[in-house]
């Protein structure tokens, strides 16, 4: 068995599958019942590869290959000189000693869109800015323009709860998106100090971790445990989770459930926490990103829609949608509390079809949305999440009807048979 002392790893079995949570990758992998059982067979001691796949009953020599190969890719597993196998050492990065102290940028970074927005009542400025450029000269290179439009987009979605009164709300921090050539840095000032900086070459990372650092910063109780790429609303029944990924339809769907009267919480990037044994939203109301094609259907619902600036390049260009601040979900209350998780699909011309899942499946659908830990939190959080995943309602649902889905999404958050 593993040492409890070991604290990279968390694992729990659903159905007949193994999800382990590598917490120093921020990944979760899903593992079958033979690798499952090699896994569990490993420990902190050296072992001969034939003697754990015996006790795993892993019989076949490439099925032991691929499954530690893969394993030692990840850092999980070393070799001796032998070629026995071990769990590698748990290496936990050093605790940092302290703020940072804010110093001179190594390039002149240009200052390209700042603002406020407030959430949970709390203020945050945002600042976007970039280096390898000036302003007003010349056509910045192809690699910087990219991250420049994920930039512009993330700036696009925070323009969906802007500060209605910035000149009378101190900010608590400051949140920096710095563009480069190379990547993004982050940063995070607060009280004269960098808090929080982290430089990513992976623009979903800079666009996921911008999201935590903000929800971090105004929910304090509860705090935010598990970060999911879904979509969520409510009603007086609670909250429904829709998680997929991007093409499922949730953006879309979210406009139009709005219109419906529904109450708004993100279409991108809500946090779960856990709050007297259930599982709570804490919304990040976003502007919704609408794609050129999405904008025939909700013209009806929202006059203007087809003239609002586009924002972005490539398949990823679209309008940005605020949601009136009266239709957005609380940040806490009974609404707040997540009743149901859907999967949708969208499928044109199909009718809507309602499949009930199990945890296992859930969960890995979920891992192909993506889903994270919140950085102060563990194994209690994952625990809770996990025990909320096999509590709660769950379908799969295919769809092409706006209004079909809305009808049916309501009467399954109203506890209604599929």
């Amino acid at each position: 068995m593993i040492p409890s002392a070991e604290p990279r790893f968390y694992f729990r079995v659903l159905d007949d599958v193994l999800f382990v949570f590598d917490q120093h990758l921020e990944m979760a992998h899903a593992l079958n019942a033979p690798a499952a059982r090699l896994f569990l067979a490993l420990s902190d001691s050296f072992r001969p590869v034939a003697a754990l796949g015996a006790e795993a009953a892993v019989d076949g020599a490439d099925d032991l290959a691929a499954c530690f190969g893969a394993w030692e890719d990840l850092g999980w597993i070393e070799r001796d000189t032998a070629g026995q196998v071990r769990l590698r050492p748990s290496q936990r990065d050093a605790a940092p000693a302290g703020p940072l102290a804010p110093k001179a940028e190594s390039r002149p970074a240009v200052l390209l869109q700042q603002f406020q927005v407030r959430l949970a009542g709390t203020s945050v400025a945002l600042r976007l800015l970039a280096t390898g450029r000036r302003g007003g000269e010349a056509t910045p290179p192809a690699c910087l323009a990219v991250r420049l439009a994920t930039g512009e987009r993330l700036m696009g979605f925070f323009s969906g709860f802007l500060d209605p009164d910035p000149a009378h709300h101190l900010p608590l921090a400051t949140l920096d998106v710095i563009v480069e050539e190379e990547g993004f840095t982050l940063r995070c000032v607060s009280g004269g100090a960098i808090t929080r900086q982290l430089f990513t070459e992976e623009a979903s990372q800079a666009v996921g971790k911008s999201h935590l650092w903000l929800l971090d910063l105004v929910y304090r109780d509860p705090p935010p445990a598990i970060f999911v790429h879904a979509a969520v609303l409510s009603t007086a029944d609670g909250a429904l989770m829709m998680a997929g990924v991007s093409g499922a339809g949730k953006s879309t769907l979210s406009a139009y459930l709005v219109a419906q009267g529904w109450r708004f919480g993100t279409d991108d990037s809500p946090a779960i926490a856990f709050s007297g044994g259930e599982a709570v939203v804490l919304p990040c109301p976003g502007a919704i990103s609408l794609k050129p094609g999405s904008l025939e259907a909700l013209a009806p619902f929202y006059p203007g829609l087809k003239e609002r600036p586009r924002i972005g390049s490539g398949e990823k260009r679209g309008c940005y949608l605020p949601v009136p601040l009266e239709r957005h979900m609380p940040p806490h209350g009974p609404e707040n509390r997540l009743a149901c998780l859907v999967f949708p699909r969208f499928a044109a011309g199909s009718s809507t079809e309602v499949e009930p899942i199990g945890p296992a499946r859930a969960l890995l659908e979920l891992m192909d949305a993506e889903f994270g830990l919140a950085e102060p939190a563990g194994a209690a959080e994952l625990d809770a999440f996990f025990d909320a995943l096999e509590r709660l309602p769950r379908y799969a649902v295919t769809y092409s009807d706006l209004a079909d889905m809305e009808a049916v999404l309501r009467r399954l958050l109203a506890g209604a048979p599929a």
